[in-house]
């Protein structure tokens, strides 16, 4: 009988000292986890910081021109779109393209007049066309965080039912979503975690992001955070306007998609009618390459051809 509870309480010691190992080899598991996970946040902060201060250019001349307001927020335009150029490389880009443009007909032409009047409006597209590209990476990257915004404001009102504070439910979204929103909630983590309070966190989301909605987001929260409440019922109603919104948006789309189609049609059809023409008579169509006027009309009529489909975009762009 003593043998038999000397082996049991030995097999039970045993077992219960095997569990604690488990546990703590699980507990720093977890640990280094969270840690490796701190880690990685911190570096893209710091990327991303890097990038916002470093200068504008490397090349001397250009170093005491690109000062003022200008840097500062071209900087933040090309981290809203993901671009990773300095403002420096950003405008010697935009130089060059338009330089480039303004040099190949007048090179083509022998330097003649009609070669500089068809390279200005070419010099001046060129130097517009990246400034239109990064505006439309910024315009996807914000229309991908609005359309995020739903679920992140659902995941933190789960959170915040569940007990948990927001520091503790964005830190549940960040696991849980895709970028780009991932990114601006894990650098609100970072900011946290480095000592910032969460309203100071939150504003400077704002700012990096860019956002109109994330910015009605975060006013509603601090708000709460001033005046208290049920934060949680506050997102949800928060989260029920964007839900509302986004349905508008895809109400007026669908209303104006003739009218978007038609713009289509009305700036390619000509393109389409000059070949047509010039393959049933190429001698006519020719004189518009050949003859001075010919490409001085022709580069007014491209140029009125790109203004119209721009201000019909412009008209069907309907603000909600």
């Amino acid at each position: 009988m003593v043998e038999g509870l000397a082996a049991l309480f030995a097999f039970v010691t045993v077992a219960l000292f095997g569990l604690a190992l488990l546990s703590a080899r699980r507990g720093d598991r977890l640990l280094t986890e969270r840690i490796r996970a701190l880690r990685e946040q911190e570096e893209r902060l710091q990327q991303q910081e890097a990038r916002l201060r470093r200068p504008a250019t490397t090349l001397p001349v250009l170093r005491d021109l690109l000062r003022g307001g200008w840097v500062e927020k071209t900087s933040r335009t090309l981290q809203q779109a993901d671009v990773k150029l300095r403002p420096g490389e950003y405008l010697m880009m935009r130089l060059l393209a338009g330089g480039l443009l303004f040099v190949i007909p007048v090179v083509f032409t022998g330097g003649s007049a009609v070669g500089m009047l068809v390279g200005v409006p070419l010099a001046v597209a060129g130097y517009v066309a990246p400034a239109l590209w990064v505006a439309l990476r910024r315009r996807r990257r914000l229309n991908a965080i609005e359309r995020q915004l739903p679920e992140l404001l659902s995941l933190l009102s789960s959170s915040l039912r569940s007990g948990f504070g927001l520091q503790q439910g964005m830190d549940v979204a960040a696991r849980q979503m895709e970028p780009p929103m991932r990114d601006e909630i894990e650098g609100f983590l970072l900011d946290t975690n480095l000592g910032a309070s969460a309203e100071a966190a939150l504003v400077n989301m704002v700012e990096r992001a860019g956002s109109y909605d994330l910015d009605m987001v975060v006013t509603a929260i601090l708000i709460q955070r001033m005046t208290g409440g049920n934060l949680a019922e506050v997102l949800d109603n928060v989260g029920e306007t964007m839900r509302e919104r986004e349905r508008i948006r895809g109400e007026i789309r669908t209303l104006t998609a003739q009218q978007r189609l038609t713009g289509t049609i009305l700036s390619v059809y000509p393109a389409v009618l000059a070949g047509l023409f010039y393959l049933i008579n190429p001698k006519w169509m020719s004189v518009l390459f050949t003859d001075g006027l010919g490409q001085v009309l022709l580069a007014i009529g491209l140029f009125l051809q790109f203004l119209g489909f721009l201000t019909i975009r412009r008209i069907l762009d309907i603000p909600i």
